[in-house]
Formats: structure tokens, C-alpha cells, sequence
């Protein structure tokens, strides 16, 4: 039994029938694994960019505010998603991964709130996967990214309102803003990783 890990682009929370889409998507997509869901900050995120550029912000203080933003985010899809609860803590996130590695359970749908164990487990990700930057470069992206590959997920999903250009590189997706400047760097410590543009769907 595995687990796969979906990176919700925020620019989706607009779309009327997010549930639908997304359950929809699980069940031609993963329907043997459990799916974590780490939401993107969307229209909360491009707010703490306007305050960013009105005020010139500290990079450290626009970054922690962008990480609030994918909180509001997480709860905003859990609502969504037939009323669950965006998922926090991380001996709760290490129980269920430990969970799901070792026995054959029911594919389910999670929202996980991610960002306190963030804070808590900067350090030790950042030792695993070097540092990370304080500014734009790193976003949601990467992030869930991170934590994928820090779990062992066997598939990381970019969930997304464009399509891939073709064969592009990561470097090149990054060079045209659809994925952070930080990603090419995470990208080869994740299993496999796969691209679905959501609002095509």
C-alpha cells in the first residue's frame, strides 16, 4: 500500500465545482491510494504579494504571511470537500503515513494543513534537502513538494490550471512561472511526478 500527494494550485479555489473535480480526478487517477491534498495560498496568497510590493516588506514576513495563506487555503478545501477538516499536527500526519505504508486501507481523500509542521521541522527537512529560499523563489510548489518526498510518496500530482508545455524541463516550467524558481531543485527527490491541469477538465 502507498499514499500519492496532490499540490492544489490556490488558483482553483474559484472553480464552482472544485469537489466534483477533485473526486472526480481521484477516482481515474489514484483509485487504490490515499491522497493527501496540500492547497496552494490562491487569491489569500496574492494578497500578501499586493501588501508585499505596497509595502516592501521584510522577505522573512512576506514569507510567513504566504504560509498563513495556506492555511486559510486548507481550510477553505476541506470545507469544500464534504465538510472534512483540514488535517494538522505532525505525530497525526506520521501515524496515518505509517498507517497507509504498511496496510491496505480504503482510498480516501485528506486535506493537510501542513504549515505548522513546517515550522516545527524546518530544520530537519532543510538538513535533508538544503535550505530553502526566504522569498518568491519558493511557494506552495515546493513546499508540498518537500513533504512529499520526505514522506516517500509514490506519486507527486501538480494540480494545475495549464497544461505542461510539451516536454519542457522543470527549469524551463520554473522559467515560466508555472512552477516557483525552487522546484527544478525538489523535483528529482520525488518518486514520480505528474501534471494535471484541472480546470481543462
Amino acid at each position: 500500500m502507498g499514499f500519492a500527494v496532490w499540490k492544489l494550485g490556490g488558483s482553483l479555489l474559484d472553480l464552482p465545482d472544485l469537489a466534483e473535480r477533485i473526486n472526480q480526478l481521484h477516482a481515474e487517477q489514484s483509485p487504490a491510494l490515499p491522497v493527501v491534498i496540500i492547497p496552494g495560498g490562491g487569491v489569500f496568497a496574492d494578497a500578501v504579494r499586493t501588501m508585499d510590493q505596497r509595502h516592501d516588506l521584510k522577505p522573512l514576513h512576506s514569507n510567513h504571511l504566504a504560509l498563513q495563506s495556506m492555511q486559510i487555503s486548507a481550510d477553505l478545501t476541506a470545507m469544500l470537500l464534504v465538510n472534512l477538516t483540514a488535517m494538522v499536527g505532525s505525530d497525526w500526519h506520521e501515524k496515518m503515513l505509517r498507517t497507509w505504508k504498511k496496510e491496505s486501507r480504503p482510498s480516501s481523500i485528506q486535506v493537510w494543513n501542513v504549515i505548522p509542521t513546517w515550522y516545527e521541522r524546518n530544520r530537519e527537512l532543510e538538513k535533508r534537502f538544503g535550505e530553502t529560499p526566504v522569498d518568491w523563489s519558493f511557494t506552495s510548489d515546493s513546499l508540498a513538494a518537500i513533504f512529499a518526498a520526505h514522506w516517500g510518496a509514490d506519486c507527486f500530482t501538480l494540480i494545475k490550471s495549464v497544461d505542461r508545455p510539451g516536454n519542457a524541463s522543470w527549469e524551463e516550467c520554473a522559467q515560466l512561472g508555472i512552477v516557483d524558481g525552487y522546484f527544478p531543485t525538489i523535483a528529482s527527490h520525488l518518486n514520480r511526478i505528474e501534471w494535471v491541469n484541472l480546470r481543462a477538465q
